[in-house]
């Protein structure tokens, strides 16, 4: 399964898959987060999750859903608020910080399809950049800002992997 998942005004691209499919339990699981593998396993408590790590760190987070997609998560040391999927189902775009560079990766290895932007080219909030195909799926990445296209770093046919930069909006 793959996800969007925007963390206190941070897009990371999440990937979850069973570390065994043949467990019924479905508790060990390897998480991406923007191309970064962890083992972990899982487990619902009362008010949230217990994750044991492989290296042997174990994390209780407390969880409450504030509308559907959005997420408040209470860790030992933080406090996060969470979107999943937010730019899928329209939200995500108004928060967007207007400050700094987007740098817009790849959320999972494939192709890119169609690059829809050059560099110096102006773009809005929610305009289409590039079109990669993954798993027989076309996944259209688009800008969280409006700005000016920075640097364009694919062209049409590159095999990218996950978390490679695709394109730069300042």
């Amino acid at each position: 399964m793959l996800f969007e998942i925007d963390i206190n005004g941070r897009i990371r691209t999440v990937s979850l898959e069973p570390l065994d499919p043949r467990d019924p339990s479905g508790e060990a699981i390897r998480v991406l987060v923007d191309g970064v593998a962890r083992d972990v396993s899982v487990r619902p408590t009362e008010i949230g999750l217990s994750m044991r790590f492989a290296d042997g760190r174990s994390v209780d987070a407390a969880v409450t859903e504030r509308a559907a997609g959005d997420w408040f998560i209470q860790l030992p040391r933080a406090d996060i608020t969470a979107s999943v999927n937010g730019r899928k189902f329209g939200r995500g775009l108004r928060g967007a910080s207007s400050h700094g560079d987007q740098r817009v990766t790849a959320p999972m290895p494939g192709r890119i399809v169609r690059v829809l932007v050059r560099a110096g080219d102006a773009v809005a909030a929610g305009q289409p950049l590039v079109v990669v195909e993954a798993m027989k799926m076309e996944n259209e990445l688009k800008s969280l800002k409006a700005g000016r296209v920075k640097e364009v770093s694919v062209g049409e046919g590159t095999s990218i992997e996950a978390g490679r930069l695709l394109v730069v909006v300042e």
